[in-house]
């Protein structure tokens, strides 16, 4: 049960912080990063257990290879255009370096948690999946494609351990669905008040302050 109040835990300080705290104390998400590392350290996670090693990227592009052949021919038909400017570079290197924050937080705070208390990956990965979905509230598009990343992730995570081969799949994912959504729609991908108050046209965060965009 301790594996369940922990994921559950978490998340519900990561949405208190989002909607009451982000805005007039932004100072105070640095307790987030402490709570994962102090759980990091009396879990004894490793980084290879984290899925920070290199040679799972590596195994990743083995054990995922259809969906990587997918994902990359649709990202480069999507974004050929505009793929190889020194802008859309930087802005790509920056979000990868997000995504993977995102991603060895997500896994390690609330699906191995989930896994290691259901014992079953499917319901863990689809709990997991919710979770990540809630934290991306209101954004209607934000919402289910987080709900089925979320998901697919856990799955993706569960075969092979690698932080790195979900973070540059999401990035791809990211900026496809960027491209073909509106931006009326996604509101530059913001979240919680951020959405709303970008909605209203009366706050812009940058990137990594309620955004999740490339």
């Amino acid at each position: 049960m301790s594996n369940v109040v922990q994921a559950s835990a978490f998340l519900g300080a990561v949405l208190i912080y989002l909607w009451f705290l982000a805005i007039p104390l932004p100072w105070t998400g640095v307790l987030l990063p402490a709570a994962v590392a102090v759980s990091w350290w009396k879990r004894a996670l490793t980084a290879t257990s984290l899925g920070l090693g290199w040679r799972g990227l590596a195994a990743s592009f083995r054990a995922w290879r259809a969906l990587w052949i997918v994902a990359a021919l649709a990202f480069v038909g999507l974004g050929y255009d505009s793929l190889f400017r020194w802008a859309a570079l930087e802005r790509g290197a920056l979000y990868f370096a997000w995504s993977a924050a995102q991603q060895v937080v997500y896994q390690s705070m609330t699906y191995l948690p989930l896994r290691h208390h259901l014992r079953r990956v499917a319901p863990a990965a689809c709990l997991a999946g919710l979770a990540f979905a809630a934290v991306h509230a209101p954004n209607p598009v934000l919402v289910p494609a987080t709900l089925a990343w979320g998901a697919v992730s856990s799955l993706l995570f569960e075969r092979c351990r690698s932080v790195w081969g979900l973070a540059l799949m999401q990035v791809m994912l990211s900026s496809m669905l960027m491209r073909v959504t509106p931006r009326e729609l996604h509101h530059g991908f913001r979240i919680g008040p951020f959405y709303c108050l970008e909605a209203a046209g009366t706050f812009a965060p940058p990137i990594g302050l309620g955004a999740d965009a490339p």
